[in-house]
């Protein structure tokens, strides 16, 4: 890596709010990527109920930034942060009881603080870069590198925990993880103070202009309108790694290796686990291409990701080939969904943090919260239907004819965005310095 990419130059921020988003995705996705074992296993629900549980759940979480982004635009964004974190700890906390009564309020308390924590946590990042503007999409793939070191870590130990011990105490420790990670946050706030208050300074006087948008504001807006409307096809195929593909895991596929049976929760990591393997050589990666003035546009990586996943489907299409309909197991080898999650975890590398670099980039400054709970909508309205459309597992004849929905579903939008990406790169104005477009507060 040169010098000038190395991971000193990123802001001193991108260390500590990394390490609190570790900790809130550990206890978030922990609860929310194994709940369909969860309730299959701990309460005996169908299959179908379960990944319909699963797809409200994460749709719900994913829809709540949007009402976290546009009160911390008013409000401000250090208390969204503390709070989403809070409501989180207890929700794993309330979950851990078992109890049955409190089973949807906790989950309900969990998609609460997801919600209006996240809108608020990529603000302050995407703010952090104001002076390295080149370094935001690396920045961003290493943050996103350390969601997933928390999803992994949470996915390899508390499914491990759930199996060998109880899932009262694999949620207990959900809880104490995320406990845990309100003190870099406090740090954060307090050791870093001069530039929350620039970033502060900067939303009142911001708010206090109540500008009209400019034209290049609308044609940005209509490029993020239409990476998100695509996003929306990616992750619904994304949302059967923890619905169907789960289920695929449990049911279908040979566990053991080398004798010994492995807990379901440690295949479902190894998506994470190629993320975080990913993430320092994309970054790298884009450096290198940035300083060659070859790297490609974030349209033509939307395009490259949504192939990825594609690819991802396709072998779980072949893997499935020889599964008659109606079987309920079958003895499928472990290496078909560790490829599909490998080829999975470079297209969320190529679209996730991409994404939400771009629009904390291109979204007009005084709605750049809300913008990202705009993004997180679309995800959420993905994990919905991708919920819904997992229940249909036994009901599409056989596993292949599944599959070749998701295969589907994502080849066409990655050629509509290969074919038009020229076209949304010039709409994006990349070319506007940022200074071009905020108003005179410290940057």
């Amino acid at each position: 890596m040169t010098h000038s990419h190395s991971l000193s130059k990123h802001p001193k921020e991108l260390w500590i709010l990394a390490l609190t988003e570790l900790c809130e995705r550990f206890a978030f996705w922990g609860v929310g990527n194994l709940l369909v074992l969860y309730a299959i296993e701990y309460y005996h629900f169908p299959n179908d109920k379960a990944t319909q549980i699963y797809g409200i759940f994460s749709g719900l979480a994913a829809f709540l930034p949007l009402i976290g982004g546009w009160v911390a635009d008013r409000w401000n964004y250090q208390s969204p942060m503390l709070l989403g974190a809070i409501f989180n700890a207890i929700g794993c906390f309330i979950l851990a009881t078992g109890v049955h009564s409190f089973f949807y309020w906790s989950l309900g308390l969990i998609a609460f603080g997801y919600g209006i924590f996240t809108p608020s946590i990529l603000t302050v990042l995407g703010f952090s870069y104001r002076h390295q503007p080149h370094l935001r999409e690396s920045g961003f793939s290493i943050y996103y590198a350390s969601i997933n070191v928390g999803v992994f870590l949470a996915l390899a130990s508390l499914g491990t925990i759930a199996k060998l011990i109880s899932w009262n105490l694999a949620f207990a420790v959900a809880g104490i993880v995320q406990t845990a990670g309100l003190i870099p946050l406090i740090w954060y706030l307090i050791r870093h103070k001069e530039t929350y208050r620039s970033l502060r300074a900067f939303q009142k006087e911001v708010h206090a202009q109540k500008k009209s948008l400019t034209s290049v504001e609308k044609k940005r807006i209509w490029v993020i309108a239409m990476f998100c409307l695509v996003s929306i096809l990616f992750w619904i195929a994304y949302n059967q790694a923890f619905s169907s593909m789960e289920i695929f895991a449990h049911d279908f596929m040979n566990k053991q290796v080398a004798g010994i049976e492995i807990p379901e929760g440690v295949f479902l990591s190894t998506e994470s686990f190629f993320l975080i393997l990913l993430a320092p050589l994309l970054s790298y990666l884009y450096a290198r291409l940035q300083k060659k003035n070859q790297d490609p546009t974030p349209a033509k990586k939307t395009s490259y990701s949504l192939f990825a996943i594609a690819g991802s489907f396709l072998v779980m299409m072949i893997a499935s080939f020889s599964i008659p309909a109606g079987a309920h197991s079958a003895n499928v080898s472990s290496g078909s969904l560790v490829f599909a999650f490998f080829l999975m975890a470079i297209g969320e590398m190529l679209l996730a943090p991409i994404g939400l670099s771009m629009i904390s980039r291109l979204s007009p400054s005084r709605y750049t919260a809300l913008s990202v709970g705009i993004w997180y909508v679309c995800v959420g309205l993905a994990f919905f239907n991708g919920g819904m459309l997992a229940s249909l597992m036994e009901k599409m004849g056989t596993l292949f004819n599944f599959f070749s929905i998701f295969v589907i579903l994502t080849l066409v939008p990655a050629v509509f965005m290969w074919i038009f990406a020229k076209k949304l790169t010039k709409m994006s104005h990349f070319h506007l310095k940022l200074k071009d477009s905020l108003p005179h507060v410290e940057r």
